[in-house]
């Protein structure tokens, strides 16, 4: 096991901000570990930009922008894919041959507007508030929703770049993602912690819920949970306004 290998394939598998090499389906189970080190680095980079003098809307929209170049809209686009299939409502390898089309249907555009909308006025949120550890957080959490949902549907995984990383969501990835999340979560409070665990565990239901019924989750599924995740992390902000 080398931690620091397993981190910068977890790197340049979500981010661009690795070098990309040649990997192989054994190295992106053994990183899984790392993905919510890597929402620690991207958190870091969100916060710092916070800081930057404009105006508080402006920053936002710049925040969401940034976030999709690091992570070249990787997740965003499992998200509109489960909107399409989802919104189809298409059952059997019909809502997979959905899923998979590289097209985006009318469910995923619109999937695409409210999620981005909703981050957005999440990030303006942080922002306003000065809450940059909430933004260094969000990518953490993600990250870590993910391993949560990688883990629960392990008997469920379809073939693909999603099957390795769930075979890598191991009882010691969850302890070790966990114990990442837990660092940037403390200073937010209980209250903030509490509500986000209570809108994860309802988003990632759904999730298992979704996948449970079409009998499989894929790569797409995870990407979902990484901005569900991200969301429910901005969320609680928006209940002290």
């Amino acid at each position: 096991m080398n931690p620091l290998q397993d981190f910068l394939v977890a790197l340049t598998f979500l981010t661009r901000l690795g070098r990309a090499h040649i990997t192989t389906s054994e190295a992106i189970s053994r990183s899984m570990p790392m993905y919510p080190m890597v929402g620690l680095l991207l958190g870091l980079i969100l916060a710092l930009s916070s800081m930057l003098p404009l105006s508080s809307w402006v920053l936002a929209w710049l925040l969401t922008g940034l976030n999709i170049y690091l992570t070249r809209g990787l997740h965003w686009d499992g998200w509109a894919d489960l909107w399409d299939g989802w919104g189809s409502g298409a059952t059997g390898m019909r809502f997979w041959t959905i899923v998979k089309d590289s097209h985006i249907g009318a469910f995923g555009t619109m999937g695409l507007i409210l999620g981005l909308g909703l981050q957005t006025a999440l990030f303006e949120a942080a922002v306003a508030q000065n809450a940059w550890i909430a933004l260094l957080f969000a990518p953490v959490f993600g990250r870590f929703c993910c391993l949560v949902l990688a883990r629960m549907s392990q008997s469920l995984s379809r073939p693909g770049l999603g099957q390795n990383a769930v075979q890598g969501a191991t009882t010691s990835a969850l302890i070790l993602g966990g114990c990442t999340a837990l660092l940037p979560a403390l200073p937010l409070g209980p209250s903030h912690l509490a509500a986000t665990l209570a809108l994860a565990v309802a988003a990632l239901a759904a999730l298992l819920a979704l996948g449970r019924k079409h009998e499989g989750v894929n790569g797409d599924f995870l990407g979902a949970a990484i901005i569900a995740g991200e969301v429910c992390a901005l969320l609680p902000l928006s209940l002290s306004i």
